[in-house]
Order: structure tokens, then C-alpha cells, then sequence
């Protein structure tokens, strides 16, 4: 194939007609070239970003739905659950309102999980009993502890970190002298001794069944509760009171630090022997402890003007007054009866000490009964108690 040349095409064109050859000189040259084609690939370069970013977009979004369609599922599933929950059958006899507190319903969750799991839940083992002794729990026992303890409310409790709580007391007192302007002061020292208050052990073991666990209709864990901190309370109650202090904690009456006023009958003259019995540091923080029976005795004594030895409480929750000082019920101490000791009078806080070793320490055992289905609920306490400051109670004892 041959090429022509300029001159040819010229030749051609004159041949046709035409005045004059092109001019060749507006064809585009290579920098323009270059221009039009630089620019024609940005322009594909930003037509192929957008819609990358377009594609992108829709991903995140298709996603994001995803994730949202997700959890309304879970959410959608865990309604289902408390749904099936409340439609549950309830017992007749359910004294629980549904806004029970949540570590009840926690407490109760955790032991059928447990229960499930078939694993023996010991304190000592952090991953499994561990979760069942909340603060909260503990917490709760001693606060239903104090209203059936009348000595608890009253007394000195300390919390203590070994077997044996030790505390100076006291025997002899400083004897500050009269002297002259230049004479010599006396001498004098205070003498101590030690006290121990040794905390001793309660506990107690419930075995039930799984059957009762899985379909009971109550909430089985607010009913546990419930029922070992008034049985742990009553126990406590006792000791405080009237505990031997070799296998139990000492109780206010059974110590023989405590001073004692005999009388014919309790009368008024007998209530007041014992009110100014006390030295007046300890009866300005003084209340009286009897029990329902003597409370009756007493309420009826007047004084020699007529008035009634017994006032009501300031407010419809507190105590009475008796000689303007509170009385407290409880139920260990004896009915007034000859040879019996049914009223105590003074300064609990300062005569009498509480040692909580061990708050309380709940236990399940799933395996060892695991054969009979049975599971083996448990509590256990540490705790003692003793009179440190006898000249700061008194007893009254009815004569034979």
C-alpha cells in the first residue's frame, strides 16, 4: 500500500473544485492528545470511586440490618422466656409479690443452672458456690437477724478475722489525790485485764429433692432464705440470752459478772431497786429486756401517784417506755416466775460484746446424693458472744 503524500491530497482537491488545500496545521497535537485522555481517565477513575463507595455503602447497611435483626431476635427470645415465666402455674399459698428482689431471683437462677450443670458447689471453689455468696445475701441475713435478736440491736458487735477476739478491761482505775501547792503527787496506775470472747459454730443441712427444685411453682430461693435467716436468728436469739458459753456464745443471763437484785414479786419498788441499781453512766443509755408474759406484769404497775410505770413508744414502730427507758421483747427470757430471772436492765452496748466470725455461708451439694436425686442445701455461722462490763447490767430474780 502506497502513502500519498500533501501534494497529492491537494491535487485532489483543487481536481473537485475547492479554492484551497486544508490546513493541517489545526489538526490536535500529541500534548493535547495527551490532555483529552489524561482527563477521560480521571473522569472513569471518579465514576468508578463512587460507585465502589456506592457498593460499600450498601454493604454496611445491609450489615448494620443484619446486626439489628439480630438482636431483635435475642430480645424477641429473652420476652418469650419472662413471658413463659409469668404464665407459670402459681401456688395458693405464695406469699412472695412479684417485685421480689432481684438476688432472689438471681440466687434462684444460679441454683438451677447449677443444678443442670450437675456440679457440687462448695464455698472454697470460686467458679461454681462462689457465685451463690453475694454481699448483698449476707447482708440481708443480718438485717432479719436484728429484729428477732433484741440483744443484737442493743450490743457491741464487731466483726472479727480469727477464733479468738481478745480485749483489755479495765480493773483498776487511775486515784487521783488532793495536794498541797508543793507537795509531791501520788503515784497511781490503771490495771488491766484480758477478756476472750471465743465465736463458736451453727449450721444446719436441708436436702431436697430435684423434683421440688425444677417444678416447684414458689420461688424456692426467697423461701430458703427467708426461712434459715429466722432459724439462724431464733438460734442466736437463744444463745445471746441464755448460752452456756462452753459450746455456745455466753448469754446475758448465765454470766456471774452480772449483778442481781432479788425481790418478793415484781413490783414497783422492785423496778426501781433495779433502775438505780446501775450507775447513772449506764442508765442514761439503759433498756430493759423481758418477755411478752412480764410486759404484761409490768404494764399495769403505777407509781404511788397513780400514773402508769409504762408509756407508749414516741412513734407506732418503737418500743415502749418503761421509767423512760426502752423495753425490749424477747421471747428466751423466763416468765416471771418464782426462782426466775425475767427482767435485765442496763447498758447493752457497753456491757455486752458480739464477734461475727463468719456472717454466713451458704452451701449446695449436687453430687454427693447426686444417685437419689436429692440435692443437699446448707448454712453455717460463726459467732459469740459475753459480758464485758458486768457493773453495767443488772438482773431481777423473783424470790422462791
Amino acid at each position: 500500500m502506497k502513502h500519498s503524500s500533501p501534494a497529492m491530497f491537494a491535487g485532489a482537491f483543487e481536481a473537485k473544485g475547492g479554492n484551497s488545500a486544508p490546513d493541517l496545521k489545526s489538526a490536535p497535537d500529541d500534548t493535547e492528545v495527551e490532555q483529552i485522555v489524561t482527563k477521560a481517565l480521571e473522569g472513569l477513575k471518579n465514576a468508578v470511586d463512587e460507585r465502589l463507595k456506592a457498593v460499600e455503602a450498601k454493604q454496611a447497611e445491609t450489615k448494620a440490618s443484619e446486626t439489628k435483626q439480630a438482636d431483635t431476635d435475642k430480645i424477641a427470645a429473652r420476652l418469650d422466656k419472662l413471658e413463659a415465666k409469668a404464665n407459670r402455674p402459681v401456688a395458693s399459698n405464695d406469699n412472695h409479690p412479684a417485685a421480689d428482689n432481684d438476688n432472689l431471683k438471681a440466687f434462684e437462677t444460679e441454683v438451677r443452672q447449677a443444678l443442670l450443670e450437675k456440679k457440687a458447689l462448695t464455698v472454697a471453689t470460686p467458679g461454681t458456690a462462689g457465685n451463690l455468696v453475694w454481699d448483698d445475701f449476707s447482708t440481708t441475713i443480718l438485717e432479719k437477724l436484728r429484729p428477732v435478736s433484741p440483744v443484737r440491736q442493743l450490743a457491741r458487735v464487731v466483726t472479727v478475722g480469727s477464733s479468738l477476739f481478745q480485749i483489755p478491761r479495765l480493773v483498776n482505775r487511775v486515784q487521783p489525790g488532793s495536794v498541797t501547792e508543793i507537795e509531791q503527787k501520788p503515784e497511781s496506775e490503771p490495771s488491766f485485764e484480758q477478756i476472750d470472747i471465743k465465736n463458736f459454730a451453727m449450721g444446719v443441712v436441708t436436702p431436697v429433692s430435684r423434683t421440688a427444685l425444677e417444678d416447684s411453682a414458689v420461688n424456692l430461693g426467697a423461701f430458703l432464705q427467708d426461712h434459715i435467716a429466722a432459724e439462724f436468728g431464733t438460734l442466736e436469739n437463744e444463745w445471746l440470752v441464755a448460752g452456756n458459753g462452753t459450746t455456745q456464745a455466753e448469754g446475758v443471763l448465765t454470766s456471774t459478772e452480772v449483778e442481781e437484785i432479788e425481790a418478793a414479786a415484781i413490783d414497783t419498788n422492785a423496778l426501781l431497786d433495779v433502775f438505780y441499781g446501775v450507775k447513772s453512766s449506764y442508765a442514761l443509755n439503759g433498756a430493759w429486756l423481758m418477755n411478752r408474759k412480764t410486759m404484761r406484769v409490768v404494764r399495769g404497775l403505777r407509781d404511788s401517784d397513780g400514773n402508769l410505770l409504762w408509756q407508749p413508744g414516741l412513734q407506732a414502730s418503737q418500743p415502749g417506755l418503761l421509767l423512760g427507758k426502752p423495753v425490749y421483747e424477747c421471747d428466751f427470757m423466763p416468765d416471771a416466775a418464782a426462782e426466775a430471772t425475767p427482767i435485765i436492765f442496763g447498758d447493752f452496748y457497753r456491757g455486752y460484746t458480739i464477734t461475727d466470725r463468719v456472717t454466713f455461708e451458704p452451701h449446695a451439694d449436687y453430687s454427693t446424693r447426686f444417685g437419689e436425686d436429692i440435692v443437699v442445701f446448707g448454712g453455717r455461722r460463726r459467732v459469740g458472744g459475753k459480758v464485758v462490763m458486768g457493773e453495767a447490767l443488772i438482773k431481777l430474780k423473783v424470790a422462791a
